[in-house]
């Protein structure tokens, strides 16, 4: 009951927390329902765990669909290519439901950057507990920027199939030399641990996955609008992060953190000196659409918060994120959008 009460409540306060726009949250289009042939396979070293039998057996009425992710055999998050360059996405997934995946079954293109993926490709026999390394052939765009493509798993009913309890697969890619990804001298991207995080407000977790697609939708955004894309600065994720667990831990959606702090103080406390600095916050229980597409859709569809994206001012950003179980949203984003 208190998810239900929250996720109806969610909007009055983002709203009221943002300066009152009424901009309903925006409902995702249902995806194309044509079946193409499916794409084809990439080069792996991986072997088929099953064969289709000569006949494929009925799944039993009472069986239950799930997937999991397994590994990028093609294409990792953030993968280089130039424009219009021909590639392939692989994804290893596995069974882990009670139902075989039939041909019925298909890989359904969701939303983001189609990049000339197919609008369906029917999946391979896979039965319970085995995996299926599923591909499909893409083009990257034009344009230079960084972008994602969502995709669904569905059934036979046209039902989505939930993988790791979430809704899509992806591939993300970047376009040209546009540099998304702030890497120290020496180090790797700055990105949050996925593991509860000691010695903060509470225990919350990040979700790397989460922050990279928010990051990779935002630059599409701006690409799409003949904008450059934002680079990533460690001060400004630090600011961001540390509002985004606020939020989460405190219970609360607001530009305000709960020490009265704007987003230019904790922009200035976390060592970035800054011309402008703006910022756009995001609160929704992931089980309830709270995903990367839904916070970018709903801020590109709220005029305010639209301005900020494509604000052509700012030239690098910090996004954070934090789940919290014990929160009424579960889910709080904060992105900062800031010029030195």
């Amino acid at each position: 009951m208190k998810k239900s009460f929250w996720v109806n409540l969610f909007l009055a306060l983002v709203l009221t927390a943002c300066g009152g726009n009424s901009t309903p949250s925006p409902t995702a289009s249902a995806p194309p329902t044509a079946t193409l042939p499916a794409a084809s396979p990439a080069a792996s070293d991986a072997t088929p765990t099953s064969t289709a039998p000569a006949v494929i057996p009925t799944n039993p009425s009472d069986c239950t669909d799930s997937a999991s992710f397994v590994a990028d055999v093609t294409v990792p998050d953030n993968t280089l290519f130039s424009r219009d360059e021909v590639f392939v996405k692989t994804w290893r997934l596995q069974n882990n439901g009670t139902c075989a995946w039939t041909p019925a079954y298909s890989l359904v293109f969701a939303n983001g950057e189609q990049m000339d993926a197919p609008a369906s490709i029917p999946l391979a026999y896979t039965p319970p507990d085995a995996t299926l390394d599923l591909s499909v052939d893409l083009v990257s765009p034009a344009q230079d920027g960084a972008f994602v493509g969502n995709f669904e798993l569905r059934n036979a009913g046209g039902e989505p199939i939930s993988v790791d309890n979430g809704t899509y697969i992806w591939v993300s890619i970047v376009v040209g030399e546009s540099v998304i990804v702030e890497t120290p001298p020496g180090g790797s991207p700055v990105t949050p641990p996925s593991a509860p995080v000691g010695g903060g407000p509470c225990a919350y977790t990040t979700n790397p996955d989460f922050i990279n697609q928010t990051l990779a939708l935002i630059n599409s955004q701006r690409a799409a609008h003949g904008l450059p894309a934002l680079v990533v600065n460690a001060q400004l994720t630090a600011a961001a992060q540390g509002h985004a667990a606020d939020m989460a831990c405190n219970s609360f959606i607001s530009h305000v953190g709960s020490d009265g702090s704007s987003v230019q103080a904790r922009v200035s406390a976390a060592g970035y000196t800054s011309s402008v600095a703006l910022e756009n916050i995001f609160g929704q229980p992931p089980q309830y659409g709270g995903t990367p597409d839904s916070a970018v859709q709903w801020w590109m569809n709220d005029l305010i918060h639209r301005n900020v994206i494509l604000h052509n001012k700012v030239v690098e950003i910090g996004v954070g994120y934090a789940y919290y179980a014990d929160s009424d949203l579960d889910g709080y984003w904060a992105v900062v959008f800031a010029a030195p």
